[in-house]
């Protein structure tokens, strides 16, 4: 249990630390890095419109950094490539769900249904690329539902 703990704590000081650092200019930088990307693809694939990539949405990088960077147990080579594999696959879904805001004509915020994807990409990409933490985690605190010994079977 103290283990579960601690790690929503680290959980919470990262995303606050993360949080205030986004706020502070570090969505700007991320829209000015991505944006060369996302025009190259919005003209391969004929988006158009006006779009922003400074979204209030793509602040999900924040959580999901911080939950691998948390996540007990996890090698630091699973934690290191995690990172990278989620940080790539946030920042496609980034250009996608604005090309899709930019193709409807939604201005000033993402539809509904691709703010909510957006809301929701960090905690499975982390429960899929962490799962084994992930599933260590919950066998500590009680929730996996299976006891001692049928995670010792599942281990062996």
């Amino acid at each position: 249990m103290k283990q579960v703990l601690l790690f929503a704590l680290s959980f919470v000081v990262l995303t606050m630390l993360g949080t205030w650092l986004w706020m502070a200019g570090g969505d700007r930088l991320y829209a000015q890095a991505l944006r060369p990307v996302a025009l190259e693809i919005y003209g391969l694939t004929g988006v158009t419109g006006r779009g922003t990539l400074v979204r209030t949405r793509f602040i999900n990088l924040v959580p999901f950094t911080a939950l691998m960077l948390v996540a007990p147990g996890l090698a630091m080579r699973k934690r290191i490539v995690g990172l990278l594999i989620g940080w790539c696959l946030l920042a496609l879904s980034h250009v996608a769900l604005n090309g899709y805001a930019m193709t409807l004509g939604a201005r000033g915020h993402l539809p509904r249904f691709a703010a909510q994807a957006s809301d929701a990409m960090p905690f499975l990409l982390w429960l899929f690329l962490a799962r084994d933490s992930v599933r260590a985690l919950l066998r500590r605190s009680g929730g996996s539902g299976e006891s001692d010994a049928d995670a010792a079977r599942s281990e062996a």
